[in-house]
């Protein structure tokens, strides 16, 4: 099982592989910020400010919450067509306890409108230009603390901003797993050109769906 060392670690190791094959275009590599807790020292993998940024942003348009995130620079990573891509984990006691893994495309495409020929040639812009793409916002969240039987499994999947979507998900996610999921499902074509051989380096987190969550839809992986 992963620990804060070896997430973190992944997370900048990501990180420097997508600066290195043209996907990540403003990187904003992850600190470690530890607070006391009665329960024992909790730490935090995140980015300067997302916390406090994420939380005023709730129940807010989705073009809004994109620009303030951008601005804020309260992200790991903004991608070539303007996504941003943010890993949060919480550890206590050398045990995940939360994640936040979210991914926001850019609203627009200001840059492919100003130059569109620039970028329909472009191998890493193949399917983002697409004049009839939706932007929307997706997230994996793990929290067994908030845990209830079918209706809030401890680690789901969320497609834009509905409050009551949750997919069940096997398990936590490591950096590589949730990553490696973006670039196939959003940038497939970049993906197979420079980003299929990437592996793993952290080790899975076990397991948490439950039985009834395994008998509806769910989300899994090996």
């Amino acid at each position: 099982m992963s620990d804060l060392k070896s997430i973190s670690a992944e997370i900048r190791d990501l990180t420097s592989k997508m600066i290195e094959v043209g996907l990540c275009v403003e990187p904003n590599y992850p600190r470690i910020l530890s607070s006391p807790s009665d329960d024992g020292a909790i730490d935090e993998i995140s980015v300067n400010g997302l916390e406090e940024v994420s939380a005023a942003l709730r129940n807010r348009p989705y073009v809004e919450t994109y620009t303030v995130l951008r601005e804020e620079r309260a992200f790991n990573m903004r991608l070539i067509d303007g996504a941003l891509v943010q890993f949060r984990y919480r550890f206590q006691k050398d045990e995940l306890v939360k994640h936040v893994l979210a991914f926001y495309p850019s609203p627009d495409l200001l840059e492919y409108q100003n130059e569109p020929e620039i970028y329909e040639t472009d191998v890493l812009y193949a399917e983002v230009v697409m004049k009839d793409i939706v932007t929307t916002p997706v997230r994996f969240d793990y929290d067994p603390s908030s845990f209830v039987e079918y209706l809030h499994p401890s680690s789901h999947f969320t497609i834009g901003q509905y409050k009551n979507c949750r997919v069940p998900v096997l398990g936590a996610l490591t950096p590589f797993r949730f990553l490696n999921f973006i670039l196939r499902a959003f940038y497939n074509t970049p993906f197979h050109e420079y980003c299929s051989e990437w592996r793993p380096d952290a080790a899975d987190f076990p397991e948490t769906m439950t039985a009834r969550e395994r008998s509806d839809l769910h989300w899994s992986f090996s």
